[in-house]
């Protein structure tokens, strides 16, 4: 891990520079000064200090912070599906936790929740740091609700059939697409409007917003671009990057991805779109795109990315104009002494 920050350090000030974008929008001044391109860390490495005396170097990175629920006052904050208000998602057995769909719980009092977190995690009400909501069990836009989270959609249909008896199926498809993407797109833009009112200086937004799913590398000829149905999707979500102060898309990459070449198109479209998206708002400045990232593959905890892979990830979203990137990381980073030491 060591030789691999020594790699990250170099990149790191290699890619400290403005990138030039085709947007007419200004951008934000940098969150801290002299430092256009922020380096954050999110991974919970202060159990390496607690469990092992291990200590991490970690001054590189201009904002530190740890994803455990115990962690309040950080200047980068991650809010979890249970540290956020009450959000309605059902469990991988399909059970309901707070009513399971967004149509189904009050938004009245989720919002009292929420507030009452945000006054936990981020006491100071002049915050100027990343606030990330990272909700993932559901999509708010009907058609990207697909594999596992089709629940949504199939206990929706069958909310609307047991409210509404002998309705055509072609109804039921409609209603329920209905009030499913209006509450959903009620709980996510009320909710960083609450984020914004409460602590209007941070940088909220939704994790892995936007998204291209650009999944698909296992085709021959992968060129990485993002299916032109997705890119329509995302002009479709206009109130939410409208409702946003930054934008944070992922870039984390499986071994399995394949050669470079694939690891650099996955990763380039994917900040591509987001700084695509970052200009169309109706914010009179672009927004900042804080680009997540990790340090090891997703596929295979604990094997760092090569020097080259650093390049292709962290390198290509400074050189395509990102205001950022935040290298998460999960336990397994301090599943034991052995892979505490390795860092």
């Amino acid at each position: 891990m060591q030789l691999l920050l020594v790699h990250f350090t170099a990149w790191l000030r290699i890619t400290f520079i403005w990138s030039s974008t085709s947007a007419m929008k200004p951008a934000q001044p940098p969150v801290f000064q002299r430092k256009p391109f922020l380096a954050a860390w999110n991974a919970p490495t202060d159990h390496c200090s607690m469990r092992y005396n291990v200590t991490i170097n970690l001054k590189m990175f201009h904002v530190i912070g740890s994803p455990f629920a115990k962690a309040r006052g950080q200047n980068v904050t991650i809010f979890y599906v249970n540290r956020l208000g009450y959000y309605p998602w059902y469990t991988s057995q399909e059970i309901p936790v707070n009513g399971g769909l967004p149509q189904n719980f009050s938004l009245k009092t989720h919002l009292e929740k929420a507030r009452q977190d945000i006054n936990y995690y981020i006491p100071d009400k002049n915050f100027t740091g990343l606030a990330v909501i990272d909700w993932e069990h559901w999509r708010p836009q009907w058609d990207r609700n697909w594999s596992t989270k089709d629940v949504y959609r199939r206990q929706s249909r069958k909310l609307i059939s047991e409210m509404q008896e002998n309705v055509s199926a072609n109804a039921v498809e409609h209603l329920a697409r209905l009030s499913f993407e209006q509450s959903a797109q009620a709980f996510m833009k009320e909710t960083i409007e609450l984020g914004l009112q409460s602590r209007p200086k941070g940088l909220w937004g939704y994790y892995l917003y936007p998204d291209c799913h650009n999944y698909n590398f296992h085709e021959q000829n992968y060129t990485g671009s993002c299916p032109e149905s997705e890119v329509l999707r995302n002009n479709e979500l206009s109130w939410l990057w409208n409702s946003s102060a930054a934008l944070y898309p992922s870039i984390g990459i499986k071994k399995s991805l394949g050669n470079s070449e694939n690891i650099l198109r996955f990763s380039q479209f994917r900040v591509k779109e987001s700084m695509r998206i970052s200009s169309m708002t109706s914010h009179d400045y672009t927004l900042p795109v804080f680009v997540y990232t990790r340090l090891d593959y997703r596929d295979e905890p604990l094997l760092f990315l090569s020097k080259q892979d650093l390049v292709s990830t962290i390198g290509e979203s400074a050189a395509l104009g990102a205001a950022g990137i935040v290298i998460w990381g999960d336990m397994n980073l301090t599943s034991s002494e052995v892979s505490t030491s390795s860092m």
